[in-house]
């Protein structure tokens, strides 16, 4: 219940978040984006790297082979995790609602970000699927998970494509909305769908 109430909690917050900054951003995010216009071409050469490995593009790979390897070995916790990464990152249309312009002009909207969205979907899940199936390693998933996010996060905003907050929003969203569905889909708590199978 707690899982329950802190996921909607966080879907909340990431909306209010994202009306409150669509029309003018706060303080902070133009003080980081001032920062990064004044970062050096290593920071942005570094920037661009992880922008490019941690991407949509990671999250494509991620959703295709747990749909095949579902499919494949008809493993039904792997195809509930590919409906958690899907539904997760399926929060990126929520920017339809906000339509927030970019710091610089570029065709799409801002919040909330969509690297981070995916990578962030990607990383929830994975922390899920390691709790379940190799829970030893679950801390070290953890740590590299928010790794990744804060990476790609930063990457974003040294390349001027984003604002800070369409960084947390994401956050923010992705999370939330995992805390739901993985309870939905029986992934959240962990362990308590095998032990109802095993009764």
């Amino acid at each position: 219940m707690i899982g329950v109430l802190l996921g909607v909690l966080l879907v909340l917050a990431s909306a209010v978040l994202g009306f409150t900054v669509r029309d003018e951003p706060p303080a902070l995010d133009r003080e980081l984006h001032l920062a990064a216009v004044h970062l050096g071409p290593d920071f942005v050469h570094s920037a661009a790297v992880v922008s490019f490995v941690l991407s949509p593009g990671l999250a494509t790979i991620a959703l295709v082979s747990l749909a095949l390897r579902a499919l494949l070995a008809k493993d039904p916790l792997i195809a509930r995790s590919a409906v958690l990464l899907a539904v997760c990152w399926a929060t990126l249309f929520a920017r339809y609602a906000f339509r927030r312009v970019r710091p610089v002009d570029f065709p799409k909207w801002a919040y909330p970000s969509g690297h981070v969205t995916a990578v962030t979907s990607v990383a929830f899940t994975g922390v899920v699927l390691c709790a379940w199936l190799a829970r030893r390693h679950l801390r070290l998933a953890v740590v590299l998970a928010c790794t990744a996010v804060v990476l790609t996060a930063a990457s974003r905003v040294v390349l001027e494509m984003h604002w800070f907050t369409d960084t947390v929003g994401a956050v923010l969203a992705v999370v939330g909305v995992g805390l739901l569905v993985g309870r939905a889909l029986g992934l959240l708590p962990v362990g308590v769908l095998s032990r109802r199978e095993q009764s």
